[in-house]
């Protein structure tokens, strides 16, 4: 079979660049386009090498890392040995995938393959590989807003599954507090059947006579405004003491809102609040200047 030099150096150009172009949206680096030209032309310069000089050491595997390193460092310059095994990582995912799609199309086109067909693979693959990349990063960042809490009501102690709601700015126009909401059904054991039954009273028919009998519990009712209503009423028990499980800083200052129905479908039960994050972070800070 015969190859011709510039077809083989042009059609290898181009995957490089593709593949480098593809590695840096993935990680969302800064793209210079000068940096994947020169790359492209290093992994192209290198192929056409291997195959007319053909010398064996060139196809051994530390040569072919060691270009490929050679390439990423080029176009994309990375500092510290974390950030280039991440790039290096992602530059030989998309290379593998992409290497599969090819295949298959090769293997299902009869052998007649274009280069308008392994370009179409490529960007195919980039986008199969930009949701995988997007669902990991949902996923872990979601996992980040998970917490433990444990709450004291009436000397009765619960542990609770929360999920920080960034959006959660709800807060005690008396106190100041902030307001960790939690369905009714998980603290029912920590109330006895009276109140329980009158808090559901309350959120059906909304009086105030009945909410606030006798109780060891302390009670107050806040106001608050959603997207599609105003005006809008929670019931609010003033607890013992809530505690974060997952961070140092313990114990936090804030009320619990009761709500009549499941928070999420999700797997937790109790909706926290912004200021958490805050917290965490002066805490984090302290423990840093303190050292």
């Amino acid at each position: 079979m015969v190859y011709y030099v510039e077809y083989v150096f042009l059609e290898n150009f181009i995957i490089d660049f593709i593949l480098l172009f593809i590695t840096g949206k993935l990680i969302k680096r800064i793209i210079i386009f000068k940096r994947l030209i020169v790359a492209s032309l290093v992994g192209s310069l290198y192929v056409v090498l291997t195959l007319y000089v053909g010398k064996e050491f060139m196809t051994y595997f530390i040569v072919k890392f060691s270009v490929s390193l050679l390439m990423i460092m080029i176009a994309y310059d990375s500092k510290g040995i974390l950030t280039n095994i991440r790039v290096i990582l992602c530059f030989y995912i998309t290379s593998l995938l992409m290497v599969g799609i090819i295949s298959a199309l090769y293997y299902f086109t009869s052998d007649k393959l274009t280069v308008n067909a392994i370009i179409f693979s490529l960007f195919t693959g980039y986008g199969a590989l930009h949701f995988f990349f997007k669902e990991i990063k949902d996923r872990i960042s979601k996992h980040n807003y998970k917490r433990t809490v444990s709450i004291n009501i009436n000397g009765k102690k619960k542990t609770l599954s929360g999920y920080i709601d960034t959006g959660n700015e709800l807060s005690d126009p008396v106190t100041g507090k902030p307001v960790m909401v939690v369905n009714i059904d998980c603290i029912k054991d920590m109330l006895n059947d009276s109140l329980y039954e009158r808090i559901l009273d309350f959120y059906k028919d909304g009086s105030y006579e009945k909410i606030f009998m006798e109780s060891n519990i302390n009670l107050r009712i806040i106001k608050y405004n959603t997207i599609s209503s105003k005006g809008e009423k929670m019931v609010c028990i003033v607890p013992d003491g809530i505690e974060i499980l997952d961070n140092s800083f313990g114990s936090i200052d804030a009320i619990i809102g009761v709500y009549p129905r499941k928070i999420s479908n999700e797997d937790y039960d109790a909706l926290l609040f912004k200021k958490i994050l805050d917290w965490e972070m002066d805490n984090n800070n302290e423990c840093v200047n303190s050292c």
